[in-house]
């Protein structure tokens, strides 16, 4: 809507419908948008600029009357001018309107920051955005035209080679340039050629097209046949079709992206947790070894474990007596080695139970995530959308998409996840205060030992056990990467319940006390990637 060579065509568009008319007042009905309301005798005209950097444009709209509440004036001191000429810089897309009394409008329609600015003696004396910034200073200075290349090296890409001929070719139209005309396999030479032979096109015979993808484009059809979705008599209609469908597309995509990267990431999450949880019947093996060496070591609980040895090798029940080696701790005795394997028996099998509980709700969350997904996919309306978020408030809260408050939950620490278990972060110490406060009482608190660094949490839904150990080994890891112990190649982690976590009196930020602590040898890592 405003590459350089629309903007040629626009502002004599501008100029002969616009010289001579009073102007009457400018207001700003929307944010970034502003409306200025000209006439003559015979003629009621409204001039729109956006200064929306995705959508920058001028140009004339019909008219209809100005919107009168929550609106700010812009400009009073123009009131009653007439326009006395139009004009866009030689080498830059800055159009100027200039009044009488020695006093023009200059609208800077590019980069980050489109603007306004009433000029009166080669000073800005009022500015449409961030007039703080700008008034008194002076005005942007057009740029200077670029030296054309008399010769490109070869082997630079089509698009470089297209902009160093013409730097103000229009970027939106190169790649389909690029396309039509097998611009890869060109020498720089012959790009070189075509480039002027297209622009040449854009300043004598342009027709106004708006492609298939929604850009504006100026080049002849019998120059680059790319679908029309559009074709205009006229440029200000074109830029007006333009913006309109821009501006909706534009509301529209924003709308579906404050949700669509929630549920996608929620979707990898799920799927990813389904992974490892279809897993876990792995651990009844695991079990059932375990137990197996408990009652190995049971059935010899007469004979004693050598002095200094980690393991006992015995004769194997369960596998035709052959010989099989135990761990065991030589500071138990035998007995109590069993005793030990029984429970770590009994821990995987509650492992597996759980694994298969959280495995059924994980499904089920997945096909309601992929449920709202699809329909989020299909809605090509605001209105729709609207609908859609009124339908699924509900559903989208209690999966944790949007807060209460309708929009997308902004925390005070960040929020992971490691198998279907939500993870918290810390950020700072005082983010660490916050988590922690937040935490349940029943939730696993984690933090790297005799190190600074973040507080971490794994969610357990007021489940007073722990969650499997592959869980807390990662969950430990992440806690070590998110600490000074990130360089290490192991790193002792504390790993406790929330409810043995305190904060002494008046301490600084970040600062507990833990009353009762596991410790985990850990590899510092960041398991989320």
């Amino acid at each position: 809507m405003n590459n350089y060579y629309v903007l040629i065509y626009l502002s004599e568009a501008l100029k002969a419908k616009c010289t001579g008319c009073s102007f009457h007042f400018s207001t700003s009905p929307h944010k970034n948008v502003w409306e200025a309301y000209l006439g003559d005798d015979h003629k009621k005209l409204r001039l729109v600029f956006s200064a929306n950097p995705s959508e920058t444009a001028l140009f004339m709209d019909p008219y209809r009357p100005p919107k009168k509440n929550n609106v700010t004036a812009f400009f009073d001191d123009l009131t009653d001018y007439k326009i006395t000429e139009i004009s866009l810089a030689g080498n830059d897309r800055f159009i100027t309107i200039r009044f009488q009394n020695n006093v023009h409008l200059l609208f800077q329609l590019f980069g980050g920051k489109p603007n306004i600015f009433l000029i009166r003696d080669n000073t800005i004396v009022e500015s449409f955005k961030s007039p703080d910034q700008y008034i008194g200073e002076k005005p942007p200075e057009p740029r200077q035209a670029a030296a054309t290349r008399q010769v490109l090296k070869e082997g630079i890409s089509p698009k470089k080679a297209i902009t160093q001929t013409n730097p103000k070719f229009p970027r939106p139209i190169i790649p389909h340039v690029i396309e039509h005309y097998g611009l890869e396999s060109k020498s720089s030479s012959d790009i070189k050629e075509l480039t002027l032979r297209l622009t040449r096109a854009m300043e004598k015979e342009a027709e106004f097209r708006v492609l298939g993808d929604g850009n504006l484009c100026l080049i002849p059809e019998k120059l680059l046949p790319v679908e029309n979705k559009k074709v205009f008599e006229e440029i200000n209609s074109a830029i007006q079709h333009v913006y309109y469908k821009t501006s909706k597309e534009r509301r529209l995509s924003a709308k579906i992206q404050s949700i669509k990267p929630k549920i996608d990431s929620y979707i990898r999450k799920s799927e990813s947790a389904i992974s490892q949880l279809e897993q876990a019947d792995k651990g009844l093996e695991r079990a059932e070894t375990y137990e197996q060496y408990g009652h190995l070591l049971m059935a010899n609980a007469h004979k004693k474990i050598n002095p200094g040895s980690n393991t006992m090798t015995l004769p194997d029940l369960y596998n035709k007596q052959k010989p099989v080696k135990i761990p065991v701790k030589p500071t138990l005795s035998i007995a109590e080695n069993a005793q030990h394997y029984y429970e770590k028996s009994s821990k995987a099998i509650r492992n597996v139970e759980e694994s298969e509980r959280r495995l059924t709700e994980t499904r089920k969350t997945l096909k309601k995530l992929n449920s709202l997904k699809k329909s989020l996919e299909e809605i090509d309306k605001i209105y729709e959308f609207d609908d859609w978020l009124k339908a699924n408030r509900t559903r989208l809260e209690e999966l944790g998409i949007l807060s209460d408050g309708g929009t997308q939950q902004k925390s005070p620490y960040r929020k992971s996840d490691i198998d279907g278990y939500e993870v918290w972060i810390g950020k700072n110490a005082k983010s660490n205060d916050r988590l922690t406060t937040d935490a349940h009482k029943e939730d696993v608190w984690m933090h790297a030992r005799g190190v600074g660094g973040s507080h971490l949490v794994v969610r357990m839904n007021n489940q007073k056990q722990m969650p499997p150990r592959h869980v807390l080994l990662k969950a430990a890891s992440l806690a070590a990467w998110n600490s000074k112990a990130r360089g290490s190649s192991l790193a002792p982690v504390i790993i406790t319940k929330r409810k043995y976590v305190t904060k002494p009196k008046g301490a600084p930020p970040g600062t507990v006390r833990v009353q009762k602590e596991d410790v985990e040898m850990v590899e510092p890592k960041n398991v989320t990637k």
